[in-house]
């Protein structure tokens, strides 16, 4: 009788390890970071409502979200905004972007430019430290509409 209680209490023991430790590795796995790479000029006028949702869906999935705005003209008000997050302890901030130069006006090679230039910023953030490999970064435009798409709400 005495066995196999010892035997019962060492199944429970090994469960309650099993399961602590299944735990560890899955709280580890989850704690992983998105960092969201915006590109803002002074139209934007909803730059604030896109930051504001973009930390209440990662406060409600439980990740943690940096948020990088690369600067195309961004207005006082934004940086006001971006300081206050900043202040409240998030992860945000503003980043000027480096002008490309073109050597033809046609519209073909424009229209290629823009293809090039998210690939271009990525790396250029990336030579700079801002963002890295293991960030896995989304880009988001928000002057193209279909990039809007990529936002995860």
């Amino acid at each position: 009788m005495l066995e196999l209680l010892l035997l019962v209490i060492g199944c429970y023991v090994l469960a309650a390890l099993f399961v602590h430790l299944a735990y560890r590795i899955w709280r580890g796995r989850q704690r992983s970071s998105q960092h969201y790479v915006l590109v803002a000029d002074d139209r934007q006028r909803n730059l604030e409502w896109y930051v504001r949702s973009l930390f209440s869906f990662s406060r409600r999935m439980g990740r943690n979200v940096r948020l990088t705005i690369v600067d195309h003209g961004v207005s006082e008000e934004t940086r006001a905004m971006v300081d206050r997050l900043a202040r409240g302890g998030r992860e945000v901030n503003v980043h000027p972007k480096k002008q490309i130069q073109m050597t033809e006006n046609d519209d073909s090679k424009r229209s290629q430019m823009k293809g090039i230039e998210g690939t271009q910023l990525l790396w250029l953030l990336q030579a700079e430290g801002i963002v890295s490999q293991a960030d896995h970064a989304v880009l988001i435009d928000l002057q193209n509409p279909s990039d809007l798409s990529k936002m995860p709400f």
